[in-house]
């Protein structure tokens, strides 16, 4: 299995984490798309929100995308890079796409105070669920889905690389 293993799930899912562990598990190297972002425009994604809006940072994750083409590799992305179904064509053309799946009083918990999410500023707990709910559907278009509430980045890589063979 030498090929691009996309990571998708909502913000605080594991999807950095996770993607570290595989990816040295595996022996792929590891690349975040809001790191490529952030490096590639020398400004953090919170910044290019305030700044051009989240069109345009969507924009930035395709280009991530279309660049990102070297295989083996782990590619962590950000939580709304499925938004876009050209990206979600692109991620399923060029390799595996992984869900990790959350409980969501999991994903609040481990987010709760987190500045450098965009999307979270500002926001009340319905806001966070409304937007969990309504990206749900497209994370489900995934060729592999994992839960990862309650398990240890061990369990998950494991279960992962056997999920992996599968595909």
């Amino acid at each position: 299995m030498k090929q691009t293993i996309y990571l998708t799930g909502f913000m605080g899912s594991g999807k950095t984490t996770i993607g570290q562990a595989l990816g040295k598990a595996l022996g792929y190297s590891v690349i975040d798309t809001d790191e490529w972002i952030e490096e590639s425009r020398q400004k953090k994604v919170r910044d290019i929100f305030q700044d051009e809006g989240e069109d345009f940072f969507r924009e930035l994750e395709t280009e991530a995308l279309l660049t990102l083409n070297q295989k083996p590799l782990v590619v962590t992305t950000g939580g709304g890079i499925i938004i876009k179904e050209h990206n979600r064509k692109l991620m399923n053309d060029c390799g595996i796409v992984v869900f990790l799946d959350c409980d969501l009083e999991e994903i609040i918990r481990r987010t709760e105070g987190d500045d450098t999410r965009p999307l979270l500023q500002n926001k009340d707990k319905q806001a966070v669920i409304d937007l969990y709910q309504k990206r749900m559907p497209l994370y489900q278009e995934a060729a592999v889905r994992i839960d990862t509430t309650g398990k240890t980045v061990l369990q998950i890589v494991q279960e992962l690389k056997g999920l992996l063979l599968k595909v």
